[in-house]
């Protein structure tokens, strides 16, 4: 399995925008073949810095997701709605 944590954080003033943003990815990604779990956090103390936790079958569903309209639409958001540059971690889990 491939688990992959995203940290990210809204522009003052854009932070519904971009939960609400984010927040719409949730279903048509936990639909996907290959995904195990799909879960969007956000900081209570610092509303508008947001975490992603999804856990994927193989790097190859993971790939397909990165793929997907939806979430390349999410990435133009971000471009204008982000307070620097999303960082990503890609771990290996074991079981």
């Amino acid at each position: 399995m491939i688990e992959a944590i995203f940290a990210f954080r809204a522009k003052p003033g854009k932070e519904d925008q971009l939960r609400e943003a984010t927040l719409a990815i949730v279903e048509p990604t936990r639909r996907e073949e290959g995904c195990i779990q799909f879960v969007v956090l956000e900081d209570i103390n610092t509303p508008g810095t947001f975490f992603i936790r999804e856990t994927w079958r193989d790097q190859a569903a993971l790939d397909e997701h990165f793929a997907q309209p939806y979430l390349k639409a999410l990435g133009e958001i971000h471009k204008e709605i982000l307070a620097e540059p999303l960082k990503q971690h890609t771990l290996k889990v074991y079981d």
